[in-house]
């Protein structure tokens, strides 16, 4: 992950750039009280919704709403890659902390 807009940096928003290994993921989680725009770069991504699983394609953009949670998983076997962009920016203070995997 490298962080690309720090949450200190404004007060409004925050992003990060996440790289996804082949077979990796991220746990099931929320944002606090951000809400999420992410966007996939390349790769493949899929997003678990709740009950709805999205198989992502590069190009596509998805919307996480406050307390939503959700889980990430790249089942391909290249590097999944997406943007992530939050607002308010607290996540990203929050996942800049996150141990690496």
């Amino acid at each position: 992950m490298e962080v690309l807009v720090a949450a200190g940096t404004s007060d409004n928003i925050a992003m990060v750039q996440v790289w996804i290994p082949p077979g990796g993921g991220l746990p099931e989680h929320d944002h606090g009280p951000s809400e999420i725009v992410l966007v996939h770069l390349s790769g493949s991504i899929d997003l678990q919704q709740g009950d709805q699983l999205h198989r992502l394609a590069p190009g596509a953009v998805a919307h996480l709403a406050t307390g939503e949670r959700v889980s990430l998983h790249n089942p391909g076997t290249e590097p999944a890659v997406m943007m992530i962009v939050a607002s308010p920016p607290e996540f990203v203070g929050r996942i800049a902390r996150w141990p690496a995997a």
